[in-house]
């Protein structure tokens, strides 16, 4: 592969979520693809493929956005504000746009994967 994760974020994802792969495209397109990523109550499914596009000069570049294969919805119909469909390495993502402000030296993979985590909770309880 053509880029490298550091040791914390390679022994979260081995601690975590020992499916996990890294992944590119092209010139400088660059991804983590983490497959039976748990999704909290409240969703159609209990779990989905998580995918997250690494910038070049990750971990001084931020990570934006999360994407998940196959979609995730409401038992109940509903669909989450903010979500659009994209396709990065070959296959099509659902793509939640939500962003935060990242803080280098803070932020990074395990930090990403938190808020996600914590954003999948909140929208679960709408």
């Amino acid at each position: 592969m053509p880029f490298d994760l550091p040791p914390e974020d390679k022994e979260y994802l081995d601690a975590n979520h020992q499916n996990w792969e890294k992944c590119s495209e092209g010139q400088g397109k660059y991804g983590l693809i983490v497959e039976d990523f748990s999704i909290p109550k409240g969703f159609d499914r209990t779990t989905s493929t998580l995918m997250l596009l690494i910038p070049a000069g990750y971990p001084a570049a931020p990570i934006d956005m999360f994407y998940f294969n196959p979609p995730l919805g409401k038992p109940n119909g509903q669909i989450p504000d903010c979500l659009a469909s994209e396709i990065h390495f070959g296959i099509s993502w659902q793509r939640w746009s939500r962003h935060y402000e990242w803080q280098v030296g803070e932020h990074s993979i395990v930090s990403h994967i938190e808020y996600i985590i914590s954003e999948l909770r909140e929208e679960g309880l709408r």
